[in-house]
């Protein structure tokens, strides 16, 4: 494992030894700006791809490189941890969210082979990562030993997990099972298995009525948390793939594949709230600072991070973050300093956005 440290914008970062990518086409040498314009421009992606959107700027503040293609992030904002996976090592790299450097890692003993969510939480600030690789368990990484302390068998065929933090309760999907297993945080046993129909690829908590909202390849389903049984679904075309749910405006953001929008479900009344079109780019992964009102969301293969206001409900900028095929898909807010990391799989490093 090597590593070395380098300066952008005058942040030190920490790079470690890389090696070809299976998202896109190998990398090119590639110089990136360390800021963008403060110019707000009404460039329209549909007409220019490449083109950063405007109002509202942002900056690369960091380009911090890992093994291999990293793949997922997660952030503790309390103890100012950035959490990451890479697909070919059996690692997860820790970088502090102040300096963003890698700090360390937590050897996982199986290479996290694909996209493996992680879920934190912010009372105990365990990390509960899913392997969804042959061994197709739940661990339980611990941040003061930097060390996987559990193992759990959750069902196994795991795509996406998040937890209520209030309830202490962890949520596995399960996509080829087509269930949700649910699973008490402290005593660390399967409460419930919860049928939801379709393949589950993704899953988050509503903050307001602690329902767990569920994404499948039909729709979205929602389960009642009192009795872990199936209270609506809520059909939505286009290969729905994320979700986040803006507490506030009680709007939940879906993402979906086909279609270069997303869509919005009114998460009372459990209906469809409408679209908002992302020009030329599809919708994959999705995150939300709602202290910022700002929903983000990254494309894929197209490179790029959009980004939604929730109060007016619109697109309010666009960040290419690649010059070279690669593949922007995990994202994480952190919710204290606002900024906002991104997995590039094929150009190998996270990008770290400031907005100013």
């Amino acid at each position: 494992m090597r590593f070395r440290t380098r300066l952008i914008g005058g942040v030190g970062l920490v790079a470690v030894g890389i090696f070809a990518s299976g998202c896109a086409s190998p990398r090119h040498a590639t110089t990136f700006p360390t800021t963008s314009t403060t110019t707000p421009t009404t460039t329209d992606p549909a007409t220019n791809p490449y083109a950063d959107v405007g109002p509202g700027s942002y900056r690369i503040l960091a380009s911090l490189e890992t093994i291999d293609d990293p793949q997922s992030v997660a952030i503790d904002s309390g103890l100012g941890h950035a959490y990451i996976t890479s697909s070919a090592d059996e690692s997860v790299y820790i970088v502090d969210t102040a300096t963003q450097r890698v700090t360390g890692t937590v050897e996982i003993g199986v290479p996290t082979t694909s996209l493996q969510p992680m879920a934190i939480d912010p009372a105990t600030h365990l990390v509960y990562l899913i392997l969804n690789g042959s061994d197709r368990e739940l661990v339980i990484i611990d941040p003061n030993t930097r060390s996987v302390i559990d193992k759990i068998e959750a069902g196994g065929d795991h795509s996406a997990v998040t937890i209520d933090p209030e309830r202490h309760i962890v949520y596995v999907a399960n996509r080829y099972h087509r269930t949700v297993t649910a699973i008490d945080t402290g005593t660390r046993a399967i409460v419930a298995t919860i049928p939801v129909g379709g393949e589950p690829t993704a899953v988050a908590v509503d903050p307001n009525s602690h329902q767990l909202w569920v994404v499948t390849k039909n729709g979205v389903t929602v389960v009642d948390p009192g009795t872990y049984t199936v209270s609506a679904t809520i059909p939505v075309d286009g290969s729905p793939q994320g979700i986040a749910i803006a507490a506030a405006s009680r709007t939940a953001y879906v993402t979906r594949m086909e279609g270069h929008s997303v869509t919005l479900i009114d998460t009372e009344k459990r209906t469809a709230a409408g679209k908002i079109e992302l020009g030329m780019d599809v919708s994959l992964g999705v995150a939300i600072d709602p202290t910022e009102h700002t929903v983000y969301v990254t494309s894929g293969a197209f490179e790029s991070v959009t980004m939604i206001d929730t109060i007016v409900r619109k697109v309010t900028a666009s960040r290419r973050l690649a010059k070279s095929p690669s593949c922007t898909e995990g994202i994480a807010v952190d919710t204290t300093t606002h900024h906002v990391y991104v997995t590039c799989e094929s150009d190998r490093t996270v990008r770290v956005l400031a907005p100013e």
